[in-house]
This record gives structure tokens, sequence and C-alpha cells, in this order.
């Protein structure tokens, strides 16, 4: 052999403390893959200086303890929460020493640092490797470094890379000033989302935060981002976004899960390295495969390599932001399913998922009472847990006043400007949903007119002003309903859905019971007026009355019932009241007709018919379309139509033991003679 060497029969590598330091001991190893032909050698080079090197059971390191003796200390060796981005990384270059007869130990050597590994079969060992070596035989050495340079040496890194989607990550530059909190705002809910992901023995490792459109789930989620980031606890991010192409499909959410846990742990990305380049075509596979060949068993893997410390020491966060902006509800269901297949229900792996959503059907339908998820995911309703209105009035008071400093108008620079009277009209059409505030502040912020003549537009708006302070509110209303309409419609294509969501925000207005009453002017399923809106839950909600059976029509947001009942707003999206009145008119004299000769009615008409068509549309000197109604057709059609809707009106008003007052009989009267003041002999 050569000075300093022996063969031994077990390989270990042993360390000694040296001053604090830990440094190189007569070692073991086994040098190549294979065994019948390895050699197990020990070692002391006793020209190198003792290495230091981190322990293997520090918390910060993710990293192999293993570090060669002409390893430079760099990057490469900081712990996970330190390290630097892989601009300045270099994959894993691997060198095979099919056999190596050195020479004289004076012969000159390249050190492998100093350039890129030759492709030949045969390299040249450094000259401080194996002071004092000669003739000696290493075979099936294979030697991963990882310093700076380029992924080109690296093909299955490189093939994950081009499935990633760079735009989705928290911290990418095309979400460059991403919405965040505050500092003082949302602190409760924030503690509360920081606490659960931090607490890693709670049971319940999937949390799922839903809220209306608008609520604020993107700055949370960015906030909370960070805040995981700077505690070196981040596994991944990914945010969702409808309207770009490269982020809101399925597609690229396991590469650029595993990019991100790839980039923490040396040994973690050689995995996925190793899992791309054996099977190229695994981005084509479902996304339960791809989890469990991309993350699931690289972390075993490391798992098995690294001490109990050292794992538990990788980082552990998952967040997923803007699930219901992900194409096709199907996908949003598989991946919610992939992961409790493949993260939650396996107890050997460290993650903690933070997912954030609309209420939309996917996430709904599995945290609901019956679904998979509702024992085993910590659910935050935003909306209906917090109110956000004290955030939403110091932000207004922070970022108007600092618009109005940095203004050109003296106005603006006035210390009652704004008034408290605006910031409280301004929290009050925000109804708790930060996206109203942020829509009115970049309103107001427009540099070029001034924030005072602003600030007046958005809050004596008209739908006949020039200015537009709610465009950026109404491209998200626009898009949330244009999708609902197309799925509805898909599904149902003899139906009008915008006509039956005006119909059930009609019957909400006059307080009737939505279930029975919608079922019986439209004649659809039962639970239609739930399925109509299955799609709408960020915007709306069916709530039940305090007996538990009254179902009545719940908003998130007061800006929204002003947008859909502006035609300047709404635009293709608007339906007239006339239309609306005209079809439940026509809907309730369908239910009427078969009954009219038996001189009854069906109790939910006749309540209809009194109380919505006869009393709040109309009278005969100002003709709703409900009295137009009445008014068509011959005058036999006109009295049989009025027979009807009296014969309601009294059955009604008898049911309730009442009379008819003096403005209803004076109503009733003039009715009927305008109805009968043909001469009905001539019919």
């Amino acid at each position: 052999m050569f000075a300093g060497w022996e063969t031994v029969s077990e390989a270990k590598l042993s360390r000694k403390e040296d001053g604090g330091n830990l440094a190189w001991a007569p070692t073991c190893t086994q040098i190549g893959t294979d065994r019948a032909s390895s050699t197990q050698l020990c070692f002391q080079p006793p020209s190198v200086p003792a290495a230091r090197m981190i322990p293997k059971g520090d918390a910060k390191s993710s990293k192999p303890s293993l570090r060669w003796p002409w390893s430079k200390k760099g990057k490469g060796h900081l712990p996970v929460d330190q390290q630097p981005d892989l601009e300045d990384q270099v994959p894993a270059a691997k060198v095979d020493l099919a056999e190596i007869n050195a020479g004289p130990a004076s012969s000159s050597v390249e050190d492998p640092t100093s350039r890129r590994p030759s492709s030949s079969a045969q390299a040249e060992t450094p000259s401080s490797l194996f002071p004092n070596a000669s003739h000696w035989v290493v075979n099936g050495l294979q030697i991963n470094a990882h310093q700076g340079g380029s992924n080109s040496n690296d093909p299955g890194w490189e093939r994950l890379m081009q499935n990633t989607a760079p735009n989705a990550l928290h911290d990418s530059s095309y979400r460059f000033d991403p919405p965040k909190c505050d500092e003082d705002t949302r602190v409760e809910v924030t503690e509360e989302l920081m606490g659960w992901i931090q607490d890693r023995e709670s049971p319940q490792r999937l949390l799922c935060m839903t809220g209306a459109a608008g609520s604020g789930k993107s700055a949370l989620q960015q906030t909370v981002a960070e805040r995981c980031s700077g505690k070196g606890i981040l596994g991944s991010t990914l945010f969702f976004s409808s309207t770009d192409p490269t982020r809101n499909t399925v597609s690229a959410v396991i590469p650029t899960m595993a990019y991100q846990l790839g980039s923490n742990n040396f040994t973690v990305r050689d995995a996925i390295s190793a899992a791309v380049t054996k099977d190229p075509l695994i981005f084509k596979k479902s996304l339960k495969t791809q989890m469990n060949k991309l993350i699931v068993e690289p972390i075993e893997d490391l798992s098995r390599a690294v001490s109990t410390p050292e794992f538990a020491a990788l980082p552990y966060a998952i967040l997923i932001d803007g699930l219901d902006e992900c194409a096709d509800e199907q996908r949003q269901a598989e991946l919610l399913s992939t992961i409790d297949d493949c993260l939650l229900q396996n107890e050997a792996l460290p993650f903690r998922v933070f997912i954030a959503s609309r209420p939309e059907w996917a996430i709904r339908s599995a945290l609901e009472p019956t679904g998979y998820l509702h024992q085993k995911a910590y659910h935050v309703q935003l909306s209906n847990q917090y109110d956000a209105s004290a955030d939403i009035r110091r932000v207004l008071w922070r970022r108007l006043r600092d618009i109005g400093r940095r203004s050109g108008d003296p106005r603006a620079q006035s210390t009652s400007w704004p008034s408290e009277e605006d910031i409280e009209t301004l929290v009050a059409n925000a109804s708790g949903q930060f996206i109203y505030a942020a829509t009115v502040i970049k309103f107001v912020s427009e540099r070029r007119s001034s924030p005072v003549d602003r600030l007046r537009a958005v809050l004596t708006w008209t739908p006949d002003d020039g200015a537009q302070p709610f465009a950026a509110l109404d491209l998200l209303y626009t898009n949330i309903i244009s999708a609902a309409k197309e799925a509805y419609e898909a599904a149902h294509p003899e139906r009008d859905f915008l006509l039956l969501f005006s119909v059930l925000r009609l019957l909400h207005s006059y307080s009737f019971d939505l279930g029975p009453r919608f079922h019986q002017i439209t004649n659809l399923e039962d639970n239609g007026h739930r399925w109509l809106i299955s799609d709408l839950q960020s915007l709306v909600t069916i709530q039940l009355g305090s007996n538990g059976h009254f179902e009545y029509l719940g908003y998130y947001h007061q800006s929204f019932t002003d947008f859909i009942e502006s035609a300047t707003r709404s635009k293709t999206l608007f339906v007239p009241e006339s239309r609306t009145v005209e079809f439940v008119t026509v809907s309730c004299f369908r239910v009427l007709d078969p009954v009219i000769d038996r001189n009854e009615s069906t109790p939910p008409i006749r309540v209809i018919v009194s109380n919505l068509l006869v009393q709040y549309f109309g009278s005969p000197s100002s003709p709703s379309s409900f009295l137009n109604f009445l008014f068509t057709g011959s005058n036999v059609e006109k009295l049989k139509k009025w027979k009807a809707v009296e014969r309601c009106m009294e059955k009604r008003w008898k049911e309730e033991d009442l009379t008819f007052g003096g403005v209803t009989r004076l109503w009733v009267d003039l009715l009927s003679h305008a109805l009968l003041d043909t001469n009905v002999s001539r019919e």
C-alpha cells in the first residue's frame, strides 16, 4: 500500500474534538460502488490541516457530515436557512475512476475544483489528497461535487427546472411588490397561522384557510411565507393565478415544490434529479406518481441517511395559495387528494401544509362534515371568524395620509384630510373585505391627479361618472360570475344562469324563504338554489335563520350588490329588474292556471302573488311588469287572470286573519275597474 493507509474490514468515519473543532481522525471508508472490486481504506492525511465539520446532530444542518479534505469552506456548507440562491451553486458532477494507475507523487495533478471534470473514463487526482502515495488503484469511485457553475452536467435537475413555474414563487420577480399585511394589521389571524405551522406536535398537518374574494387571503399567505423564510422553515410556496398560464394549472405544482425542497438540501436534490433521469416522462404521470417519486421517496431516503435532529431541521412548511384559481375543479380535487394520500397519511414526513382558497366546490366539499378532510384539516374561515374592519380602518388612515403628504395638493397635506366621516364611509362600504380598501387606495394614489378629488370621486361615484374607481373590483366580480355562468350552463344548457340568479336575489330582497319559493317558481330540482350559487360562494352564501330552516342569501360584499345592480359596471352580466319580475309573474300564473277552476291555489304562490307581485311592483297609475301582464290578452283572459290574483289575495288575507286595508282596498278597486273597463259582453 502506501504510507499512512491500511486496509480494514469495516468502513467507518470517526471524529474527534480538537479545541472545539471537529478534526479528521484515522478513519475508514469504502471507496467505490462495486462491492466486488471496491477497496476499504483507513486514512489520516498527514499534510491536511484539521477540517471543520458540521456535527451530524446539528439541528440547523441538512447536509451529510462527510466533507472531502480538499473541499473549500463555501456557501454550500451553510445551514439550510442560510443557503444561497441556485445561481451560486453548481449541480453534481460525476467522475468515474474506472482505474487509476498513479505515477510518482510529484506528477502534476489538477485540483478538481479548478475545472470541469473530464468526460474521459480516467481522471487525475489532486496532489493534496494522497500525499506520499504510489502504485495504488481505486475502482468505481464516484464523486459528487456541488460548487458554483451551471446545471449542464445534471440533466435530471435541468429537466425538472424546465417544468417548474418560477412565477408562482413567493419571492418571484414576476410578483414584484405582492400584497401583504401591514405590520400592525391582521395580527390575530397571522399569529394563529404561524402558531399552527410551528406547532409540530399538532396531529392536524393540514391547514385550510377559506374566505370570500378579496378578504386578504393572498396577503396573509405572503406574510406567512416571508416569516417562515426568515425562520428557516419554509419548504416551498406556490401562488396560483387564473390570469397567468404558467401557474393556473396543476401541471407545474409538484415540480415547483420539488425544486424548492431540493434547493434546500443537496441530498434531496440528488435523489430528485436521479428520479427524473430514471423516468424522463415523470412529468406526464399522475400527480400522485409525481408526488411519490419527486418528493416522498427522496425525503424518506434522507430520513434514513441523517440523524433525527438533522432531519427535523429540514424546512417543512408547504404553502399553496389560490387553489380556486387553478383551472378545472376536478384537478383541484385531485391535488387535494394527492396531498392527503401522499403527505398527510405518511407519518414519516415532516411537512405541514397550508392551503388558502375561496370556498369553491373542490375544497368546500372536502372540508364539510361529510368530506374526507373534515377531521384531518384545521379550518380557518377568514370571512366568518375575523372582523377586519378595524384593520381596514388603520390601513385607510395610514395609506391615505401618506398619499396626502407626498401630494402637491395643499388640501391633501392638511391634517383634516381625509375626514373621519370619509374613512367611516369607506370602512362601511368595504364590508370587512380588504380588496375594497386596496382598490380605493390604488385609485386615489394616481399621481397625475389630486388625491382629494379622486377620493371625492370614490365617495360620490355614480354610473354616469367618467371615472372608474372600482375597475379592479369590477374585473374581479366579472371573472367570478363569468366562470360560474360558464360552469352552470355547461351542465344545464337549457337554463339561463344570470336570470335565475336574479330571481334568487329578488326573492331574497323581499324576505322569502328561498328553498320552497325558488323551487316553486323555477320548477327546478330540490336544492336548485344551492347548486345555482355553488361557484359563487366567494361572493354569496345560503344562510339559515334562527329557526334553522328559513333560508336566505348572505352577501360578503356590499360592493358586489352595487356591481350586479349597475348596468354600467356589470355590462353583459346585468339583468334588468323588469325581466326578472316578468319571469316570476309568468311562472306564478303557470302554477295558478291548473287550479283556478278549483277556486284554490298553492300557498307559496299565494304569498308571492299577494306580497311580491301586487303590493311591491307598481300601481294602476304606474304599471309594473306584473300589471302589464294582467293587461295583456283578451278581456276573458284578463278577467281570468284577475280572478286568480284576487282569489290569492283573499286567501292570503284570510289565512293571516287580515282585512283589506285602505290602501290595498283602493288598489284592488282601481285595478279591478281598470281590468274590467272593457266591454266584456263583446267577448
